[in-house]
């Protein structure tokens, strides 16, 4: 298994987590593939809430865990974000951001 094919899974789940209309745009990862940090991104900070207030999260969460497991991947952690607090924390700059995140959990 490689990179390629976590990025396969994950880009399947990404997929099918649009279609529930709840503000999530995409996702990434970091980290190596056998233990990825994942990264859900919602378009505004309060789409995020609305959704990890809803139980979206431990959905997707699950998603993310049964897709991975199929290649013999465990997450070390799956996150929440925004593109509305990268543009206010790290001026919309993606790398710069992922660094922070990084740093931070």
């Amino acid at each position: 298994m490689t990179e390629r094919k976590l990025i396969e899974v994950l880009t399947d789940v990404c997929e099918s987590v649009k279609e529930d209309n709840s503000g999530f745009a995409w996702l990434t990862h970091t980290g190596h593939w056998r233990t990825p940090k994942v990264v859900a991104v919602f378009s505004r900070e309060h789409e995020k809430q609305v959704a990890q207030t809803n139980g979206w999260d431990m959905d997707f969460i699950s998603r993310v865990n049964i897709a991975t497991a199929a290649i013999k991947s465990k997450p070390v952690g799956v996150l929440f974000d925004s593109e509305e607090a990268c543009k206010q924390r790290s001026g919309g700059d993606w790398d710069v951001h992922l660094s922070k995140l990084d740093n931070e959990h």
